[in-house]
């Protein structure tokens, strides 16, 4: 296995829980402006930061470049789809990378027009899927506040393992 066909198996594994994660987003968009303290993103910023790290690293396979740019959805269905639809392109461009491309190129990070730093594609495009766990990470902290249930995104939510546990007693009685 190549490195980036590591890569793109553990971006379409981190998708889908990403998918999970967007779509227990509550349905009505104003829920999403939803912050724990003033110094935190909205849930809808987050999302607006990390979905469109699928596009920005699609297009910075030929670019050299990914800029940073925060999107607005009008709904979660709409985001999800961008996610979806710019994921699944992306992993199927990165089959496309050469090896000396993908350990070699360089590529810059910029945000909102402004030059952050440079590094090589392979890590660039880690940092990305990093980043995209962490802010998502972030996001699964809001969804009890905002009056949703956690989704299940690397074990069982509460109400799941609190099922669990019920079958479980019920089999032992």
């Amino acid at each position: 296995m190549t490195h980036q066909e590591f890569f793109s198996q553990q971006w379409n594994k981190e998708m889908k829980r990403t998918l999970v994660a967007i779509k227990a987003l509550p349905t009505e968009i104003d829920k999403l402006d939803f912050k724990p303290e003033p110094k935190s993103r909205t849930a809808h910023q987050i999302i607006g930061h990390i979905l469109p790290h699928a596009e920005e690293l699609l297009l910075a396979i030929d670019s050299g470049d990914i800029n940073e740019v925060q999107h607005t959805f009008n709904s979660t269905e709409q985001a999800a789809t961008y996610f979806e639809t710019n994921s699944n392109l992306l992993v199927e461009k990165v089959k496309t990378i050469s090896n000396d491309d993908w350990t070699n190129k360089l590529i810059t990070l910029s945000s909102n027009g402004r030059k952050l730093y440079e590094g090589k594609m392979m890590d660039m495009y880690w940092t990305l899927l990093f980043d995209s766990i962490h802010h998502r990470g972030q996001l699964s902290t809001y969804y009890r506040p905002m009056g949703m249930r956690n989704p299940s995104i690397y074990g069982p939510a509460a109400e799941d393992r609190e099922d669990m546990m019920k079958v479980a007693a019920a089999k032992q009685n």
